[in-house]
């Protein structure tokens, strides 16, 4: 009888147990659905897919809105997506694969893969290249119609933007170099390396096949297919297309060390040293303090997202095909808010919720939760909320929303006194309102703020005081 009580008591606390846990398992579901509903009424994304991996099971994955703008068809587990700059890290496991055969080594200069590059380019090391600390001018700004060798010959008649290894500086043509190094030592095309080397070879989708990515126009008032063609030059800095499922798996091997051994993984992230001891990159991936939890990845066009919290088992990937308002580093932000137990214990703030306040012209709410967000957040620069709500001020202003502009401008301004963006959008609105003491005023206030005193916007700005003043 004994025996058969403690039996039922052990069965009984199983089933309880189990059914807690599903419980459980119900609710953070639920809460991350009502979450991702909610930014993409926010941002306006027209097609998501989201995936959480926590201790190396799926905690959440699902799939949301369609593919293209017209709504024809649906987002589903086949639709493959442009990754753009979150290409980067696949490039990067690329270069550590070379690393761990012996073939590379992060000290080597360029010249001794490369010939014929400018002078000035020859002592850049590989190091320099993966931490975005070279230097080199970027080959974004030139025709992309241009050949490789036209492209070197106009790089070359431009000056270094700094002393290599001194500070980070974003440049797609690092990756290009990278690409050319890799064909180089390996005698095969970057996209058949990395295919071959990190995908099973029947992907043959991984640079095309994409679903239609649409940004919109502000001024035109409406979603558009872009244009431009980043091309082949392009293609290991941002052309890499994945389903969420090849996403996954990659994830996968990359975790179960099928891709790099552990002791190469951890030379990948770690840091590398600027000279100016001040900005933080490892070799690749950045790197994110979400309330001083530490995160590595990237994202891709605002509108690819991938992050790794290493010391809580959790990764997030988001892959989708457009925005109206910047959205997915916050929204990796936020979901790890949700799912790592650390912070959800403690009910942090969620950044996406300023974004809801804004949207619903709760404008002193808004400011409080974005200060309470700054000072839960120390190693945190908000720069991509900064970015989104400065978005949500120009939309205001291309629909002749002065007023609300205006306040949108003036909660960056608040938080982040340093940032000359805020002022400027304050001074249009201002300008706008015919308010032309406090238009002048923040004009003067972003120019004295901004270091690129020779851009086209500041031109503008010196422009309208001086047309203000007549």
């Amino acid at each position: 009888m004994i025996k058969y009580f403690l039996t039922l008591l052990i069965l009984v606390s199983f089933l309880s147990c189990k059914n807690e846990i599903k419980k459980n398992d119900e609710t953070i579901s639920t809460e991350l659905d009502n979450y991702i509903n909610q930014v993409i009424e926010n941002h306006d994304i027209p097609g998501l897919a989201v995936t959480i991996i926590q201790n190396n099971k799926t905690l959440y994955k699902d799939y949301f809105g369609n593919s293209t703008i017209d709504g024809k068809e649906q987002i589903k587990s086949s639709s493959i997506f442009p990754l753009y700059s979150t290409t980067k890290l696949i490039t990067s496991v690329a270069v550590f694969q070379l690393i761990e055969q012996e073939k590379l080594n992060l000290n080597d200069t360029i010249s001794k893969y490369l010939k014929n590059l400018p002078e000035q380019w020859n002592a850049i090391q590989i190091k320099h290249l993966l931490s975005h600390s070279s230097g080199l001018p970027d080959f974004v700004k030139y025709d992309s119609s241009l050949s490789d060798e036209e492209m070197i010959k106009k790089l070359a008649e431009d000056e270094m933007e700094f002393e290599m290894g001194y500070e980070y500086r974003y440049n797609q043509t690092n990756f290009w170099l990278l690409a050319q190094i890799i064909e180089k030592v390996t005698g095969e095309t970057y996209e058949d390396f990395v295919i071959n080397n990190q995908f099973n070879s029947n992907t043959n989708d991984v640079f095309d096949n994409k679903v239609t990515v649409s940004y919109y126009n502000r001024k035109k008032k409406k979603f558009e297919i872009p244009t431009y063609i980043n091309g082949k030059r392009a293609h290991a800095a941002n052309g890499i297309n994945l389903s969420l499922k090849n996403m996954i798996l990659w994830n996968s091997m990359l975790d179960n060390d099928q891709l790099l051994k552990p002791e190469t993984k951890s030379l990948m992230w770690s840091s590398f040293n600027f000279k100016n001891e001040v900005d933080r990159f490892l070799f690749g991936w950045g790197i994110t303090d979400v309330n001083d939890i530490t995160s590595y990845g990237f994202s891709g066009g605002n509108i690819s997202a991938f992050r790794k919290f290493p010391n809580h088992n959790t990764t997030i990937i988001l892959l989708s095909n457009g925005y109206k308002i910047p959205a997915f580093d916050i929204i990796i932000n936020d979901l790890a808010r949700i799912v790592i137990t650390e912070l959800k214990d403690k009910n942090i703030g969620l950044e996406e919720y300023v974004i809801t306040l804004i949207n619903n012209k709760k404008y002193k709410e808004a400011l409080y939760s974005f200060k309470k967000l700054k000072t839960e957040n120390t190693q945190l620069d908000f720069f991509n909320l900064r970015f989104s709500v400065n978005t949500i001020g120009n939309i205001a202003l291309n629909n002749d929303d002065f007023i609300n502009a205006l306040e949108a401008f003036k909660i960056n301004a608040e938080v982040f006194p340093d940032w000359w963006v805020s002022y400027a959008g304050m001074a249009e609105s201002y300008d706008k309102l015919n308010d032309t003491s406090n238009a002048v005023f923040n004009y003067k206030k972003a120019i004295s703020l901004n270091k690129n005193s020779n851009s086209g916007y500041t031109i503008f700005m010196k422009d309208r005081i001086e047309k203000i003043n007549k």
